[in-house]
C-alpha cells in the first residue's frame, strides 16, 4: 500500500502543495457564492478540487484534499458557520463526504493504474499495439461509466445531507438508480410507520407515469418479489420468463394483463441499521441480458445509502413529532395550572370575603341570610373542585376504591336527575327520564355510579342553551345495560371528539370562556365506568347539533369486597376575619367611587358589600362594555376589573380605556383583581395597562389599601400578591 502514496514521479512537494491550491482556489470560487448557495451544498464545489487532486497528484494528495476539504466546509459552510461541529449529524455528514472524497481519489488511483499498465504493454510489445488501441478504448469507456457512476453517488449524497422529507428523498434514489442501470423503469416499495397509526407501505416510480401500475396490486412474497421484501439479497434475472421462480403464483401466472414488458430484472433490499427491512428497490427492461454483475454492486451501494436516509428521516420525524407532543404536553399542563387557580380562587373569594363581613354584629338580617347563601353556594362549589382533584389523584395513582354492591340503576339515575334539577330549572332545560325498570340490578358502587350520571347531566345541562332539552335513558341491550345521556345543546366538534375523555382537555381553555371547570368530569367518567368494567363513547353531528354519551355497564361486573368502610376526607377550619377597614382610619374609603367589573354576580355582590363596609361608593358591572360605558357617564376613581370574562376579558377592557382621552376616563386608575395569579399573568396585566395586579383572595385590608392607593394616585406599576396574614381574604 505504501507504494500508492509514491507513484508519481512529480516531487513530493508539487503534489501535495497543488493538492491544498486546488482546495484553497475550490473555497475561493465558493466564499463569492454564499448569497446564493448559504449553507447549502457545502461540499458541491469540493468534489471537483479532490479529483483534480487525486487526479495531478495521485491517492496521497487526494486523501489530503479530502481532509483539507472537510475542515474547511464544516468550519464555513454548515451552520452555524465559523466553528468545528462534533455533533452527530454533521459527524454523518462529514463521514458521508469523506467516504465519496476516498472513493474518488481511490477511483482516480485506480484508472492512473489502468493507464500505467495500458502504457506498459505498449512499450513491452509492439505487436500488441493493435490490442493496446481495444483496450484503450475499453478504459475510455470505463472512465466515463466511472464519471457517470460517480456523478449519481455524488447526487446521492448530497441528498442524503440536505433532504429531510421522506417522499422527495426516496424519488430521487429512485430517479438516480433508474438512470444509471440503465433500466426502463425503476420502482421503490417502501413502508412508513407514523406515530399511532399502523403502518402502510408506498411507492414511487421513475421512467413511466404513476398511471402505468395504478390498476396494479401492490407486490407480494412470490418467488422474485419475497426475497427482496424478506432482506435476502439482491437478485437480479437476465430473462425473467426463463426463471424458475417465474409465473408460479396465481392468480396472474405471470404478468398480469395490461403490465409493462419485462426481460431483464433487478431488484434489491433497503435494510436499517437495526436489520429491519425498510422496503426494496425494483427495476425492470423489456430486453434480456441488461443488468450485469456491476449494476449489482452499484445497486448494492445505493440501496445501503438509501436506508442511512431513510433512516435519517425517520429519526428526524420522530423527534420532531417528541418535540410537539412535548410542547403540546406543556402547554396543557399550563392552562390546566392556570386554569385551576382561577377556578379554587374565585369561590374562596365569596365564602371568605363574606364570612369577614358576617363577623360584625351589625350586619342586618337580609344581608346575613344573603351572605350565608352565597358562602354555601360557593362553598359546594369548591368541594366539588376539590374531590374532581382528588378523584384525579386517586385514579392516577391507582388508589380509587370501590363499595361494590348490587345496585338498581334506577334509583341512582333518580338522584343524579334531582341533583341537577335545580340548575335545569334556571335555564328552563327540560330533563326527561326514559328508564326501564327491568334493566336489571348491577354490581357497582351506587356512589360513584352515581357521580358518572350526574356528571353527563351537568355536562348536559351547562352546554345547553336556555330552553334547550336533555333526556336520560336507561335499558337493557343485551348482557349490557346501557346508560344514555343526549342534549340538544353546543355539541362537539370533529377535531375535539376523540379528545373529550382527556384529563385537563376543555373546550375552551381561554381567559374569554363562557363556562368554568377543570375539565376533569368526563375523564373521571371514563375512569369509574372502565372499574366497573364497561365504557363510555359520545356521539355528536358537529357543533350546534347537541351530543349523546353512552355508558355501557354489564349486568354482572364485580364481587362484594369485605372491609370496605366509608371514605372520609380532611377538613379544614375556618380562617378568623376582622372589619379591618373600620378599625384602620387611613383604609377608610369615604367619598371614593369605585367601579367593579365580573361576570360572577357572587363575585361583583361581595366586592361591593367589602367596599360599602369601607364607606366607599360603589357601581358593579358585568362586562367590558358596561364598563366602558360606566367609567364615561360615572367617572369612577378606582376601576377594579376580573380578566377572565366571557366575549371580552380584562385585557381588552384596558387596553380600550386607555385609548379614551383623560376627559373621558382613560387615566383612571386601574387593578387587576383576578383569580389568573401566575407571574405572566402579572407581566401581561401590567403591559396591558392596570396599575396593579392583584391575586384572589385579597386580604380586606389589602384591598382597600389598593383601592386607597390608586386612589391618591400611589399604585403605579405595584403587583400585589395573595395576602398570607391572618387578617380576613376576600
Amino acid at each position: 500500500m505504501t507504494d500508492l502514496f509514491l507513484r508519481t514521479e512529480r516531487p513530493a512537494l508539487l503534489r501535495y502543495g497543488g493538492a491544498a491550491l486546488l482546495v484553497l482556489l475550490a473555497a475561493l470560487i465558493r466564499w463569492p457564492l454564499n448569497p446564493v448557495l448559504g449553507m447549502s451544498a457545502p461540499f458541491l464545489l469540493f468534489f471537483p478540487a479532490i479529483a483534480a487532486a487525486a487526479w495531478l497528484g495521485g491517492l496521497g494528495p487526494g486523501l489530503v484534499a479530502t481532509g483539507l476539504s472537510a475542515l474547511l466546509a464544516d468550519y464555513f459552510w454548515m451552520a452555524p458557520a465559523h466553528r468545528l461541529h462534533l455533533d452527530w449529524p454533521s459527524a454523518v455528514q462529514l463521514a458521508i463526504f469523506s467516504g465519496i472524497g476516498v472513493f474518488i481519489s481511490l477511483l482516480t488511483e485506480g484508472l492512473h493504474q489502468a493507464r500505467d499498465r495500458a502504457g506498459t504493454a505498449a512499450a513491452e510489445s509492439r505487436r500488441a499495439e493493435q490490442d493496446l488501441r481495444r483496450a484503450q478504448s475499453e478504459v475510455r469507456e470505463s472512465e466515463a461509466r466511472d464519471l457517470r457512476e460517480l456523478e449519481v453517488m455524488n447526487r446521492i449524497g448530497q441528498g442524503l445531507l440536505a433532504q429531510l422529507e421522506l417522499e422527495p428523498l426516496v424519488q430521487a434514489i429512485t430517479d438516480e438508480a433508474t438512470a444509471i442501470t440503465r433500466a426502463q423503469f425503476g420502482s421503490f416499495f417502501y413502508n412508513v410507520v407514523r406515530r399511532g397509526q399502523e403502518s402502510y407501505t408506498l411507492y414511487t416510480l421513475s421512467g413511466v407515469p404513476r398511471e402505468a401500475f395504478a390498476g396494479f396490486p401492490m407486490p407480494r412474497n412470490t418467488g422474485l418479489f419475497g426475497p427482496t421484501f424478506r432482506g435476502e439479497g439482491i437478485v437480479r434475472s437476465g430473462d425473467v420468463t426463463r426463471d424458475p421462480r417465474y409465473g408460479r403464483n396465481p392468480p396472474y401466472h405471470g404478468m398480469p394483463q395490461g403490465h409493462l414488458p419485462v426481460r431483464s430484472y433487478l431488484a434489491a433490499p433497503v435494510i436499517s441499521r437495526s436489520g429491519e427491512v425498510l422496503g426494496g428497490l425494483f427495476f425492470g427492461h423489456a430486453e434480456p441480458g441488461v443488468f450485469t454483475e456491476r449494476d449489482e454492486q452499484i445497486l448494492t451501494r445505493i440501496a445501503t445509502q438509501a436506508a442511512v436516509a431513510i433512516d435519517k428521516v425517520n429519526l428526524y420525524r420522530e423527534m420532531r413529532e417528541a418535540r410537539e407532543e412535548a410542547e403540546a404536553a406543556n402547554r396543557t399542563k399550563d392552562e390546566f395550572l392556570a386554569t385551576v387557580s382561577h377556578e379554587l380562587r374565585t369561590p374562596l373569594n365569596a365564602i371568605l370575603g363574606w364570612a369577614q363581613l358576617l363577623v360584625d354584629d351589625e350586619v342586618d338580617p337580609d344581608r346575613r341570610r344573603r351572605g350565608l347563601a352565597t358562602i354555601v353556594r360557593n362553598a359546594k362549589l369548591q368541594a366539588q373542585l376539590i374531590d374532581d382533584l382528588l378523584d384525579v389523584s386517586r385514579i392516577i395513582s391507582g388508589q380509587m376504591r370501590l363499595d361494590v354492591r348490587p345496585t338498581e340503576l334506577v334509583s341512582v339515575i333518580d338522584a343524579a336527575v334531582e341533583a341537577v334539577g335545580p340548575a335545569a330549572e334556571a335555564k328552563q332545560i327540560q330533563v326527561r327520564r326514559v328508564l326501564d325498570p327491568l334493566a336489571g340490578p348491577v354490581a357497582g358502587d351506587p356512589a360513584r355510579l352515581q357521580q358518572v350520571v350526574w356528571n353527563l347531566l351537568s355536562n348536559a345541562v351547562k352546554f345547553t342553551p336556555k330552553g334547550g332539552k336533555v333526556e336520560v335513558r336507561l335499558e337493557r341491550v343485551s348482557s349490557h345495560v346501557e346508560i344514555i345521556v343526549a342534549d340538544t345543546g353546543m355539541g362537539i366538534s370533529p377535531d375535539l371528539l376523540p379528545h373529550v375523555f382527556e384529563r385537563f382537555r376543555q373546550r375552551d381553555a381561554s381567559t374569554t370562556r363562557r363556562h368554568g371547570g377543570l375539565g376533569l368530569g368526563l375523564a373521571i367518567v371514563r375512569h369509574l365506568v372502565e372499574l366497573h368494567g364497561g365504557t363510555v363513547r359520545v356521539q355528536s353531528p358537529g357543533e350546534g347539533l347537541g351530543s349523546t354519551f353512552i355508558v355501557l355497564l354489564p349486568v354482572s361486573v364485580a364481587h362484594l369486597a369485605a372491609g370496605d368502610g366509608p371514605r372520609i376526607h380532611p377538613t379544614a377550619e375556618p380562617a378568623d376575619g376582622a372589619a379591618a377597614c373600620q378599625e384602620d382610619p387611613a383604609l377608610n374609603l369615604r367619598s371614593i367611587r369605585v367601579l367593579v367589573v365580573d361576570d360572577d354576580p357572587d363575585a361583583r355582590e361581595t366586592l361591593q358589600q367589602i367596599l360599602e363596609h369601607c364607606d366607599a361608593e360603589v357601581l358593579t358591572v358585568g362586562s367590558a362594555a358596561e364598563a366602558l360605558a360606566a367609567v364615561q357617564s360615572w367617572g369612577p376613581h378606582v376601576l377594579l376589573s376580573d380578566i377572565g370574562m366571557p366575549g371580552e376579558d380584562g385585557y381588552s377592557l384596558i387596553r380600550r380605556l386607555r385609548e379614551l382621552p383623560p376627559e373621558r376616563g382613560g387615566r383612571t386608575p386601574a387593578a387587576a383583581l383576578t383569580a389568573f395569579a401566575r407571574s405572566e399573568d402579572r407581566r401581561r396585566a401590567l403591559v396591558a395597562g392596570f396599575q396593579m395586579h392583584v391575586a384572589k383572595p385579597v386580604e380586606i385590608r389589602e384591598l382597600a389599601a389598593v383601592v386607597a392607593s390608586l386612589a391618591r394616585g400611589e399604585g403605579r406599576g405595584e403587583g400585589v400578591a395573595p395576602g398570607k396574614s391572618s387578617q380576613g381574604m376576600i
